[in-house]
């Protein structure tokens, strides 16, 4: 709405700027305020028509203020109490394939040094001895980038490409994995410290990528439990339930087989957790940025 200023109604000069708004939805919306005030107001859009004005007449700027004030504060409270979900699962980011090709790079490496010095594995594998009663705290993270043969390593890589992709495209690819390997190296350390005084030792990335999974889990899970007030509890627990599933599929083992079970379990463990924490402080800031645009 214009100011009209040949019907000697208002002029410009006679209004006074009350507020400024990044949509013209939320400028109407606290013009209303006003118009319930018993209070005129105007709407005007500014030269690069990404933020809207909101005049009120000078002689009533002072009420319309206040008023507006206490609208402002509602809406933040409102923010603050009320759940609702941020879409954690949509895909912001990229899949961060320079980071996997750096990933695959040093395990192709690593893996080569293996064979030309056969002392390598033992020194640097996950070992609850060498953890526990030597203090040797490289070695759980160091076993991430240790494979027993190429149909091992092979099968890391696949995993960790698709894995590894989806959770930098949820997170971003270095936060994404700084905390895939985060998650892994916690993993060896909860199998280390279980399975301790028994000399236990392990090697591979795939308590990494379970870690990538759990992160996935965790995140799905988070997003559906701040909506479990429109679905039932099962789809709530689908993304967990859909992770222990895959876990079982993949992290298994056969009765001969030499698969570190307990580091796919507390990977996965690990990266629920992580997801979970993750998303929850996200929502927060999300929350926050909000309240800055009220």
């Amino acid at each position: 709405m214009e100011p009209d200023e040949t019907n000697g109604l208002v002029a410009w000069d006679d209004l006074i700027l009350v507020g400024q708004y990044p949509s013209l939805e939320l400028a109407q919306e606290h013009g209303l305020v006003i118009l319930a005030m018993g209070e005129a107001c105007w709407v005007s859009a500014a030269e690069d028509s990404r933020v809207f004005n909101l005049h009120a007449e000078t002689c009533a700027s002072a009420g319309v203020q206040a008023e507006l004030l206490i609208y402002r504060q509602e809406l933040h409270d409102q923010l603050r109490l009320k759940n609702v979900p941020e879409p954690l699962d949509r895909f912001h980011h990229p899949a961060g394939w320079k980071i996997f090709l750096i990933w695959m790079g040093s395990l192709l490496v690593i893996f080569r040094l293996q064979w030309q010095d056969s002392t390598l594995t033992d020194r640097a594998a996950s070992s609850s001895m060498g953890l526990i009663d030597r203090f040797e705290w490289w070695r759980p993270f160091t076993a991430l980038f240790l494979h027993a043969d190429i149909q091992h390593l092979v099968g890391n890589l696949v995993s960790g490409a698709i894995f590894g992709a989806l959770v930098s495209r949820s997170l971003g690819p270095l936060r994404g994995w700084a905390l895939i390997l985060a998650c892994g190296t916690l993993g060896n350390c909860l199998t280390s410290l279980v399975t301790y005084p028994m000399p236990f030792i392990s090697i591979g990335a795939s308590t990494a990528v379970f870690g990538a999974l759990g992160i996935l889990s965790g995140l799905g899970f988070s997003t559906s439990l701040r909506s479990r007030c429109s679905v039932s509890w099962a789809k709530v627990a689908a993304p967990v339930i859909a992770g222990i599933i895959m876990l079982g599929w993949l992290g298994g083992s056969g009765p001969d087989s030499n698969t570190d079970v307990l580091g796919h379990v507390f990977g996965f463990s690990s990266g629920l957790v992580a997801g979970m924490l993750v998303a929850e402080l996200r929502q927060k800031q999300s929350k926050a940025a909000a309240l800055v645009m009220v």
